[in-house]
């Protein structure tokens, strides 16, 4: 990694070219009246990070990614009243405009100008960032490390609240990645009477069970159509792995007036069959696209729900599979271009300590 080195005081990691960091020395960022300062504890690498570095596929260089991150607040705006130095708290990435008509709708991640810490603006690989205050949520007794899952924890409960999930309803979840893991406690938390999960990876599939999947099904040994007939089709699909399997299977194996929800990015052309394509008429299912984790009043009820969840949840550590300082960014990319079977969240300790 190349190192730029000056007399300022705070650290971060910046993508400059394709697959190139370099660590940067800049100045800690004062704070506007209506934000605060957050020393980053820990931060998460998001898939959609992977293209950011591998591909350079950034709005601009230099790019400090970052956007799944825990901290402590070092500083605030003047005008800054529900939150003091030294809370912890986890921080909504997403910064809307707060005055389009999306936003006015409580839509705000359809927010036409909106900015994005860790893509539009500098991100969390940082030792500090400085964030509009109504994007920090306090997370009380959390463990910081553990705090920074709550941003792709939103993920999943933004995706399954769109459509609701009763209490006695079976779903699926196609993809067990973190988004899929996340939804399977998501689903759990919101009574589902059975949560089947279908991937390709057994080692994931068993932590999925531990994560409470009544079902794991390894679709490269058994098929997924025979085993919904023989326990029932799901009442809500997930489909969080973006590939063109999962999306067709996700209409096959949805039950009549089910739900699907797309929450896994693309990552191939998809072609329906006409058959496959009837099962959406035939069936009269629900299909929602879901996109980031917001709602109103901002940054969502989301956002408390997940900090709920996971205080409650068992070793939900269990999905940081790996861990790095900030001098290991380079390392920690590697480990999600790789693709390794054993591999969930990779994330990365910034302060360097868990400040529970």
């Amino acid at each position: 990694m190349e190192t730029t080195i000056d007399s300022r005081t705070m650290k971060s990691v910046a993508v400059t070219g394709t697959q190139q960091l370099t660590m940067l020395h800049t100045p800690i960022p004062d704070c506007g009246p209506e934000d605060v300062l957050v020393r980053v504890a820990f931060c998460g690498i998001c898939g959609s990070d992977v293209p950011r570095y591998f591909d350079g596929a950034v709005h601009g260089f230099p790019q400090v990614l970052g956007h799944e991150f825990s901290g402590t607040i070092a500083a605030v705006g003047e005008n800054v009243t529900d939150v003091r130095p030294g809370d912890r708290v986890a921080v909504a990435p997403l910064v809307p405009c707060h005055a389009c008509g999306q936003c006015r709708a409580g839509h705000p991640s359809l927010c036409p100008r909106y900015s994005f810490i860790g893509s539009r603006q500098q991100g969390a690989l940082a030792e500090y960032v400085r964030v509009p205050a109504a994007n920090v949520v306090l997370v009380g007794d959390l463990p910081l490390r553990v705090a920074a899952l709550v941003e792709p924890l939103t993920v999943a409960l933004h995706a399954i609240e769109l459509v609701g999930v009763r209490p006695g309803q079976d779903a699926a979840v196609l993809g067990s990645g973190v988004i899929g893991l996340m939804s399977v406690i998501s689903l759990r938390a919101k009574g589902a009477r059975t949560v089947t999960v279908v991937d390709v990876n057994p080692w994931v599939l068993e932590v999925a069970k531990r994560f409470g999947a009544t079902y794991a099904i390894d679709s490269s040994r058994t098929d997924p159509m025979e085993h919904f007939a023989a326990v029932g089709a799901p009442d809500l699909v997930i489909e969080s792995a973006g590939a063109a399997p999962t999306r067709r299977l996700a209409l096959e194996v949805a039950a009549k007036n089910g739900a699907v929800v797309f929450v896994g990015t693309p990552t191939t052309d998809l072609t329906l069959d006409p058959d496959t394509f009837e099962h959406i008429l035939r069936k009269e299912l629900t299909l929602r696209g879901s996109w980031m984790s917001y709602s109103a009043p901002f940054p969502g009820g989301e956002w408390s729900r997940a900090v709920r969840l996971l205080s409650d949840a068992e070793h939900p550590e269990e999905i940081i599979t790996h861990e790095f300082s900030l001098d290991e960014v380079a390392d920690g990319l590697a480990v999600m271009g790789n693709h390794q079977e054993h591999r969930l969240k990779v994330l990365f300790r910034v302060d360097g300590e868990d400040r529970s």
